[in-house]
């Protein structure tokens, strides 16, 4: 490694610093529901502080036997549908959206959070909750401070780039192949807090996934990019999607989550108020 543990120890503390006091300080707008059919059939987040904001229960699909872990996609996506933007909150889902659901509930009970290598690739980005409640929740539900950092990659990474690789604090999971397994081997050996999970046929998202569970992750929230989520969809590995729609136009043209329409029911559907009056947030079951 380039940089030493301690400068990317300093980096790490400095980064989880700005994001605790920027949810912190963000002001959040309660939700409006207009739909509400989560019952019983699924796991729900019932806390005074979420439901004064979320207007209600946040459902997630409850970890169903032994062989794969419950898995839901977050999105947020312009007017006109797309999905492509450098950052997230570009596309105009708001403060509420970015940290009530992006950075929040959608995470706040997951083992793992799963994104493709370009989703991370040259940046400083940690994914994980923020909001002092919501670091409060996930801790009153017995699970770390920090999901399982979850990156795939059908190229190989830049380990020295990524501030994500480089914090022995935060536990990794690497899904690839044996031949990237190979190329990075001696990254990867200097860094025994990455868990490489090797698929040996790139498309085996499904035996992947059994590898997950065997490590003990139960339920995974995967935030893109859009390949991997179009996979996973395909695969048939996604229970839930939380899907966020601005009243703006934006965002990269032609960049929709999915080239096709979705087999899904609508399980809640709530609007945004004030300022954030015409934001759309629905759950969406899929299969």
């Amino acid at each position: 490694m380039s940089v030493s543990a301690a400068v990317w120890l300093e980096r790490f503390t400095a980064f989880v610093a700005r994001k605790e006091a920027e949810a912190k300080a963000a002001r959040l707008l309660p939700y409006a529901t207009e739909t509400d059919a989560g019952g019983e059939a699924f796991d729900r987040i019932e806390h005074e502080w979420v439901s004064r904001l979320f207007g209600g229960p946040f459902y997630g699909s409850t970890v169903s036997g032994t062989t794969r872990p419950s898995t839901s996609l977050v999105f947020v996506q312009s007017r006109d549908g797309n999905t492509g933007a450098a950052d997230p909150s570009e596309l105009g889902g708001g403060d509420t959206d970015k940290h009530l659901i992006y950075e929040g509930l959608s995470r706040v009970a997951a083992d793992g959070v799963l994104a493709g290598a370009e989703t991370i690739r040259g940046g400083h980005l940690v994914f994980s909750t923020w909001h002092p409640e919501l670091v409060a929740l996930r801790a009153s539900l017995g699970l770390p401070r920090h999901p399982i950092q979850m990156i795939a990659t059908l190229r190989g990474i830049a380990f020295d780039d990524a501030l994500i690789f480089n914090v022995p604090d935060l536990r990794v999971v690497l899904l690839t192949t044996p031949t990237y397994v190979a190329a990075m081997h001696h990254a990867l050996s200097q860094r025994p807090w990455i868990t490489p999970v090797v698929m040996d046929d790139p498309n085996d998202l499904r035996g992947a996934f059994e590898q997950f569970r065997a490590l003990g992750i139960q339920r995974i929230s995967c935030v893109g990019g859009r390949t991997i989520a179009r996979q996973l969809i395909d695969a048939g590995l996604v229970q839930d999607l939380y899907l966020t729609t601005s009243p703006k136009a934006g965002g990269e043209p032609n960049t929709p989550l999915y080239p096709g329409p979705l087999q899904a029911r609508t399980i809640v559907r709530k609007h945004g108020t004030g300022p954030e009056t015409g934001v759309v947030l629905e759950h969406l079951a899929l299969g």
